[in-house]
């Protein structure tokens, strides 16, 4: 009873924290990454039954165990609509090998565990916006090189983990390949030089970034030709900005308080 608790309540856990809260209803196939399993369990008897969570609620779950030492199992987390929502691997009492979060009946997101500690590349499923992400895991922490493709391999955004945060050098990309954004990462928020483009790859934006806010020196551009210039703190103006016309020639200065 206590390794399917521990079981059901990590699934929960994944689902909330881990994986979209809505999908449009549609399935979006990935042939190249849909998942097969490693090995199939010999000796393997069906038990099923019903267990009642205070905080997962009620699932029925189908068990394939190891008749024999009853330390291999395959598990079958199930909801009242008879859909599988969570199965995968577990080895005395702990999810152990090749993992899937299922919703509607489509794949959110699937990755290996070893003792319930998730590791190496998961995959992650956005049905609305018909994406998949691969994060690598050391202990449960998300780190190095993480990517996400469009559904037709389309690269969208890639950068790097430090300690479950992103760190580093980002990018991102807009459905057709143009370079959208990049800059630094640190401990999960913007920190230092940022840009921005159109989908046509002319410049929106340079700005200094500190902790997701614009705090330093700021470049504006309009049809990729620069128009405004200045500094700012907190997201707000400060100091003198100059604005130009579109030959580039200085049009006016405008001074902002402290």
């Amino acid at each position: 009873m206590f390794a399917l608790v521990a079981i059901i309540c990590s699934c929960k856990d994944n689902q909330e924290n881990d994986v979209p809260d809505k999908s449009s209803g549609d399935l979006v196939v990935f042939n190249d990454f849909i998942p097969s399993y490693p090995f199939d369990v010999p000796e393997m008897e069906m038990k099923t039954g019903k267990y009642d969570m205070p905080v997962a609620g009620k699932f029925n779950f189908e068990v394939l165990v190891d008749s024999m030492q009853s330390k291999m199992a395959y598990w079958k987390i199930i909801d009242f609509g008879e859909n599988i929502v969570y199965q995968g691997h577990a080895l005395n009492g702990k999810k152990d090998g090749w993992w899937e979060v299922i919703k509607d009946n489509i794949l959110i997101c699937s990755g290996n565990y070893a003792s319930n500690t998730k590791y190496g590349i998961w995959r992650y499923y956005n049905l609305e916006e018909e994406s998949k992400k691969f994060v690598n895991f050391i202990n449960d922490t998300i780190v190095g090189l993480a990517q996400e493709f469009s559904a037709d391999s389309t690269l969208l955004s890639e950068g790097f983990y430090v300690r479950g945060f992103k760190s580093d050098y980002w990018k991102y990309f807009y459905n057709n390949g143009i370079l959208k954004e990049q800059g630094y990462f640190y401990d999960g928020y913007k920190n230092g030089w940022w840009q921005s483009f159109e989908s046509n790859g002319n410049l929106i934006e340079e700005a200094n970034y500190s902790n997701n806010e614009i705090s330093g020196f700021t470049k504006k551009y309009f049809n990729g030709i620069l128009f405004e210039e200045g500094e700012s703190f907190d997201g707000q103006r400060r100091g003198t900005w100059k604005s130009y016309d579109e030959t580039g020639n200085l049009k006016g200065i405008q001074e902002y308080g402290e």
